[in-house]
């Protein structure tokens, strides 16, 4: 069974509002497609593109990491992009659709990006598994960065490949159009009408057309307005392959309403889920690494939303406190009836003599452990607007999940490494 987490809204442990499987695509989506068979409304995939390279993930150490000190940042191994072959990279790529189209309601759309590399054979696969008659748009997202090529010119775009699952799907442009302004297009005129507002006007074939300022502007199959994420980006999680939450947005607001489920099954950063619950969606991810989870917990539990995490990990063993050697703690109640947990010490596998103990943590959060499943209540981590680690901890003796399981906390190391200690 793999890492399962969900993210809850208040007590509502039976409607959660994500659900993150840290699993590999070819052992979790065969079982995810039976269970979430026609259930999503949107499915976007940003697979591997054959690069035949290894990406990374720049993990920020405490306050001075977050804060842009490069003597302060570690980098991980987010994925490897290795294939032995493009027959390899095709028999996954055609598993993925094959069950994400199962996955999908009737009315739902599907969505993949990829690159020049394998973008030809990808619309070929889609054709065969969608239908020619599904095919909606090939967009292309078209980019400013550095570097140029002296044998050819600059490939500044992706291609993300836009297919329906039948001709009932939603779409709903006016989600993601743009009020057209006051700017001057074409050879247009500027008036004013009989009610005073303004509008442009053009005269084609002894018609004339008038186009009002606060009428929208849809965008069109080439997208060169979202820009790619800036190395300082205040969206950066520290992955290269980032994706922007623009780019999301807009494919999110036009195929989906709100509490539609929306899935990724390469979830990497982040972007898709968290777009989907800033969207008012609700989100199904994948992801083999346990860096992806880490960070998605925590871009999540940053964007808001939700009040309760749960967790089930086979591989991560409660322990209990007297027997961990990693951490030690205090506790104390006080008159209102919490427990307070405060961090006195960390040890974690590779030490440095410049770090405080709280450097090493990641995240920590505290809850309860009932019937093998960790309920967090409350949590801390770092972000940009507060770099700094809370070293105490505070839960109601009562509970808020209503249960009497066993006190625990969740600790998240700097090197990705995790404990479930139970008191």
């Amino acid at each position: 069974m793999p890492c399962i987490e969900k993210h809850m809204i208040g007590e509502k442990q039976a409607d959660p509002i994500g659900c993150f499987w840290k699993n590999d695509v070819a052992d979790g989506l065969p079982v995810l497609a039976d269970e979430w068979k026609e259930k999503l409304q949107t499915i976007y995939l940003d697979p591997p593109f054959f690069t035949g390279q290894a990406f990374s993930f720049k993990q920020k150490i405490g306050e001075k990491g977050i804060k842009g000190d490069s003597r302060h940042i570690i980098t991980h191994e987010a994925y490897s992009d290795f294939w032995e072959s493009k027959a390899e990279f095709l028999n996954m790529l055609r598993q993925v659709l094959l069950l994400s189209r199962q996955m999908l309601k009737p009315e739902g759309s599907m969505f993949l990006h990829l690159d020049y590399r394998f973008s030809s054979h990808a619309r070929l696969l889609m054709d065969e598994i969608f239908g020619e008659e599904n095919f909606l748009n090939e967009i292309i997202w078209a980019y400013k960065s550095g570097g140029r090529s002296k044998h050819h010119f600059s490939r500044k775009h992706d291609t993300i490949l836009f297919y329906r699952k039948s001709a009932s799907h939603f779409f709903n442009p006016d989600a993601v159009g743009k009020p057209r302004g006051s700017s001057k297009r074409n050879n247009m005129k500027k008036n004013i009408d009989e009610n005073g507002l303004t509008y442009w006007s053009i005269k084609s074939n002894g018609k004339v057309y008038r186009y009002y300022e606060d009428s929208k502007v849809y965008p069109s199959d080439v997208w060169d307005d979202i820009s790619h994420l800036q190395q300082k980006d205040p969206e950066r999680t520290g992955y290269d392959t980032q994706k922007p939450e623009a780019l999301l947005e807009r494919i999110i607001l036009s195929t989906s309403r709100p509490g539609d489920w929306v899935g990724d099954f390469f979830a990497g950063s982040g972007t898709t889920l968290a777009a989907a619950q800033k969207s008012g969606r609700k989100w199904l991810g994948m992801d083999n690494s346990i860096f992806s989870l880490h960070v998605c917990r925590k871009r999540l539990l940053e964007a808001g939303g939700s009040g309760l995490l749960t967790f089930t990990d086979p591989s991560l063993k409660p322990q209990k406190y007297d027997n961990n050697k990693s951490v030690d703690i205090k506790l104390s109640v006080n008159d209102k009836g919490e427990t307070e947990i405060r961090l006195v010490d960390y040890r974690c596998s590779v030490l440095d003599e410049n770090l405080d103990y709280l450097d090493y943590i990641d995240y920590w959060s505290a809850g309860r452990l009932v019937n093998n499943e960790y309920i967090a209540e409350k949590y801390s981590f770092r972000t940009r607007t507060n770099p700094k680690l809370d070293s105490s901890l505070k839960i109601f003796s009562g509970s808020v999940c209503k249960n009497q399981g066993a006190i625990a906390l969740h600790i998240v190391d700097i090197y990705g490494e995790q404990a479930l200690i139970t008191i």
